[in-house]
């Protein structure tokens, strides 16, 4: 009992920068943070023109890769906590030179920029939204995931640049975040394409097997408020609520749509067949993409799974709500894909 009032007390009335807050993610954790108490502002890009939260949250607007350190320095004055919700690209087919360098850039040294920024500027604790891909690079070593696609290896580095700048005073954690279903006003569904590929043009779904854990924006949300509060710092947490496999997903999809559906679960074999196409046409006009088509199919057609709950006791995290979460999206999608 002391512990958990010890807790609350160090926590309420925290002053926190969400960069990337108009985001899918960083929009539920600025009312999070709101509802528990906390006085978030937002970091958005200039051309950002929405207007989701109340004026009482304020506002900047800026490029981080192109504010100088002094500027981020200065910006971050005043703030106890950090939550970087920006990032994360994977990237469009580019040429390999210049993909590797925009992952670094965008990925990375953007992250670093930040996190050295907030740390000279007096904030304490740093929450960093990561991917569950770096779970599954440590978890299954031997499919070297690291090596043969660049947007995780470009995670990882997020990362280790972000647990360096760690001191006794200026704390890190990183959340490794699996698929997430959620909606905010005014903004277009994030599984949009994703949902019309798993409902198909008929009857029949041809899919791959295996599957992948997911959560809810509501669980990101409680997620970065538990790793501020009592994350420990240099630590990973990877972040989920359900194990689901693809037919799961898809029959969930069919019925909220109210349709019936015949899933057809694509073997490795076919699934490389296509995953070769896909490279042979990269290959052929010089580019890379940051996630290896060829390489992925071992990570597409196996069960991407890990038990939530060390995560959910750490962090103390809710659970239930993706079935809600998932209808709620997919009713937003019309069915006839206009």
């Amino acid at each position: 009992m002391k512990i958990e009032k010890m807790l609350k007390s160090i926590s309420i009335g925290k002053k926190v920068l969400v960069i990337g807050g108009t985001g899918l993610l960083g929009y539920h954790t600025v009312n999070h943070l709101i509802e528990n108490g906390h006085f978030p502002s937002v970091l958005t890009l200039p051309s950002d023109t929405s207007k989701p939260f109340p004026q009482s949250v304020p506002m900047h607007y800026g490029n981080i890769s192109e504010m100088s350190d002094s500027q981020l320095q200065s910006l971050m004055k005043g703030y106890d906590w950090l939550v970087f919700s920006a990032g994360g690209h994977d990237t469009y087919p580019l040429p390999k030179d210049e993909l590797e360098t925009l992952l670094e850039e965008i990925n990375v040294v953007s992250t670093k920029r930040v996190m050295e920024a907030g740390r000279s500027a007096g904030v304490t604790r740093a929450v960093i939204f990561g991917s569950y891909f770096e779970y599954f690079a440590r978890a299954w070593p031997s499919l070297k995931m690291a090596e043969k696609h660049p947007y995780i290896a470009s995670r990882i580095r997020q990362s280790e640049v972000a647990f360096d700048l760690v001191t006794d005073d200026f704390g890190v954690v990183v959340l490794e975040l699996p698929y997430i279903w959620g909606t905010m006003p005014n903004r277009e569904p994030q599984w949009k394409d994703l949902i019309h590929t798993l409902r198909g043009d008929g009857k029949t779904i041809n899919y791959e097997g295996g599957g992948t854990i997911m959560t809810s924006v509501l669980h990101v949300a409680e997620a970065a408020l538990g790793a501020l509060e009592r994350g420990i710092s240099g630590h990973r947490y990877p972040v989920g609520d359900q194990n689901v496999t693809w037919t799961e997903l898809i029959s969930k999809i069919a019925e909220i749509d109210g349709v019936e559906r015949e899933i057809n679960t694509l073997s490795h074999d076919q699934l490389m067949v296509t995953a070769k196409e896909n490279q042979n046409k990269l290959d052929e006009a010089g580019l890379v993409t940051g996630i290896n088509p060829v390489s992925y199919v071992q990570i597409a057609s196996a069960n991407a799974f890990f038990d939530p709950e060390p995560t959910r006791i750490a962090l103390g995290l809710t659970s239930g709500g993706l079935d809600e979460a998932i209808r709620e999206q997919v009713k937003m999608v019309p069915i006839d894909n206009n």
